[in-house]
């Protein structure tokens, strides 16, 4: 007898062992919930986009003669000012043509004097009736004509000054050479399109941004904005500048519209370099030292087969205990229930609660004795991770964001069709 009492025990310590294994291994298994309390912090609404950096006026010079660089006065990063000689071409044929203008000049003018003192003897003539009005008609004509090719000799003769006195580059502005593009003894041709010899910015301490914003981002862009950008160069620093401009005039890239902004920036320092490629972030609107309540906890939304993993109860009451949670924080709970509070006052109250309270309405779930409780709450600006909490929650209360499984077949139970209000 006491031995079947010995088996019997052991058979029970067995089946004792077997069932605290599996409760052991379906605790390890059971999800549980991901949760985070509201923090104090900084809550930015941006726009980002990539942009180039270029000085606020950048000026090519070029030659309108062609010829020779006899001399270059001026280098790369030399700071100039306007009338300052940068280079000097080959004067020697532009000088030969000043000098056959002015030849031409007085050929003419002698040509003209000859002209003039033939019509004046024969207008004496006419008087006289000792030659025909013909001839005095023709002396008149050949002296306009003369009295004409004076005139474009003049008109040759300054045109060759220009172009002698054209040979000397000069700076059109106060600024800073960015760019050479010829050296001496290089030959540059002016017959058609004026060659760029030089590329001045006129002031480096200031520069502008020209950056491409989505036409889904263009509207939330106003004059005047903040504006943080940062550079390869520098990738730890921040630089700071403000929105100038908005162009009206779109780029369509690979069916991608985008809008030019320019952002004026200071470059006191100099680190700012023309090309720099700029990363932009425009700061739409800006919280600083605020409550704040994740974006994936206002995301979250109950299912009923969630609950059932939890071991929670579900019924349609728990989506309804939402709903009229947000209706309530929205004053636009069911018609017998505002009756009843505008009877009491409640109405106004919810009305000026609205106006002093602006923002909009969110359902987020806390987590009281370890049941999810439907809450609503109004927030503010957004920046994707967290939104600024206006009203409706505690710093101490635990918001569920999602679910941690810990067995890939509790994950796809538990993921699909996920309720929405």
């Amino acid at each position: 007898m006491k031995k079947y009492i010995k088996y019997i025990v052991i058979l029970l310590v067995i089946v004792v062992a077997i069932i605290i294994i599996n409760n052991y291994r379906k605790s390890k298994k059971a999800p549980e919930w991901r949760t985070m309390t509201p923090t104090m912090g900084s809550v930015r609404e941006v726009v980002t986009s990539t942009g180039a950096l270029n000085p606020y006026i950048l000026v090519n010079v070029g030659t309108e003669v062609s010829g020779k660089i006899e001399k270059i006065y001026k280098d790369y990063n030399d700071t100039v000012k306007r009338g300052d000689l940068l280079a000097k071409l080959d004067t020697e044929i532009l000088a030969t043509a000043l000098e056959a203008a002015r030849g031409d000049l007085n050929k003419a003018i002698i040509a003209q004097q000859e002209a003039e003192l033939d019509y004046n003897l024969l207008v004496e003539l006419l008087d006289q009736e000792m030659t025909p009005e013909y001839d005095v008609n023709k002396a008149r004509f050949r002296l306009e004509t003369a009295i004409q090719n004076v005139e474009n000799s003049r008109l040759s003769l300054q045109r060759a000054e220009k172009n002698l006195a054209n040979a000397h580059i000069t700076s059109p502005i106060d600024g800073v050479i960015v760019s050479r593009d010829v050296d001496e003894g290089q030959t540059v041709a002016a017959s058609l399109n004026s060659p760029t010899l030089f590329i001045i910015a006129n002031n480096l301490d200031k520069m502008q941004i020209t950056a491409g914003v989505d036409e889904a981002d263009i509207g939330k862009i106003k004059l005047d904005l903040p504006v943080e950008f940062s550079v390869d160069a520098y990738p730890s620093e921040r630089f700071f500048g403000t929105v100038q401009q908005v162009r009206l005039n779109p780029r369509n890239e690979s069916n991608v519209v985008t809008y030019d902004v320019i952002i004026d920036a200071n470059n006191p320092d100099g680190k700012l370099l023309p090309g720099m490629t700029t990363n932009a972030t425009f700061i739409i609107n800006a919280k600083e030292n605020v409550l704040r309540v994740p974006e994936a906890a206002t995301r979250f939304r109950p299912s009923k087969e969630v609950w059932e993993l939890f071991g929670l109860e579900w019924n349609d009451d728990i989506l309804a205990a939402g709903r009229n949670a947000m209706r309530e924080l929205m004053g636009t709970s069911n018609p017998q229930t505002s009756a009843a509070n505008a009877d009491k006052g409640g109405k106004m109250q919810q009305d000026r609660r609205a106006n002093t309270n602006p923002g909009r309405v969110a359902l987020v779930w806390v987590l009281r004795d370890g049941v999810p409780t439907a809450k609503a709450i109004r927030v503010g600006v957004s920046d994707g991770a967290f939104v600024e909490l206006v009203e409706g929650l505690e710093e101490d209360d635990v918001l569920i964001t999602g679910v941690i499984y810990k067995d890939p077949k509790q994950a796809a139970a538990g993921s699909p069709n996920m309720r929405m209000f």
